[in-house]
């Protein structure tokens, strides 16, 4: 089970046992044949990208939501929006690509800086990620990823952000 005081540990071998489990018991959740049905795409052997969307001034606002399974059961997967032509973020480049998300359980963080990490990093700040523990982020253990757990609490996670009040449509582009 993750906890507030251990950083993650990367096992790829894991992670891809966790993605190849879990995607098809997601699949039969949504009744879907495919990834493809739910408009996902699978890159690699353990990366999942989901389209995820937000109403902002009565706006639709689309992005591309990354979730890298990089460890086993005991932790989140990694998760990021990326620039969709690249499927990648970048710090200081493509913040145009994140949503401005300020929810109690889900908030985003274009450059997050912490002691537990050499360099700024995208953080979705939100306990069914990978990099909330990575970064130490600490809180009430009421909240911590439990084993059971699969990616579907990540999207569900994020989704309820980006449904409410508490999203406040498209970070603004980064200065050339």
């Amino acid at each position: 089970m993750a906890s507030h005081n251990l950083q993650p540990t990367l096992d790829l071998a894991a992670g891809r046992l966790v993605f190849d489990e879990d995607l098809p018991r997601a699949l039969a959740y949504h009744e879907a044949e495919s990834p493809q049905a739910l408009g996902w795409r699978v890159v690699g052997n353990r990366t999942l990208l989901v389209p995820i969307s937000g109403m902002h001034a009565d706006a639709r606002e689309d992005y591309l939501l990354r979730l890298d399974f990089v460890t086993g059961r005991d932790w989140p997967p990694r998760a990021q929006f990326v620039n969709p032509e690249t499927f990648t973020y970048v710090v200081g480049k493509d913040t145009g690509h994140l949503p401005q998300l300020t929810h109690p359980e889900v908030q985003v963080h274009p450059a997050y800086r912490s002691q537990a990490i050499s360099l700024p990093i995208q953080l979705i700040c939100c306990s069914a990620t990978f990099e909330y523990y990575d970064v130490l982020h600490g809180g009430d253990d009421k909240i911590l990823w439990q084993a059971r757990d699969t990616f579907l609490v990540t999207l569900a996670a994020i989704g309820r952000g980006m449904a409410s009040e508490h999203y406040k449509g498209r970070h603004p582009a980064d200065a050339a």
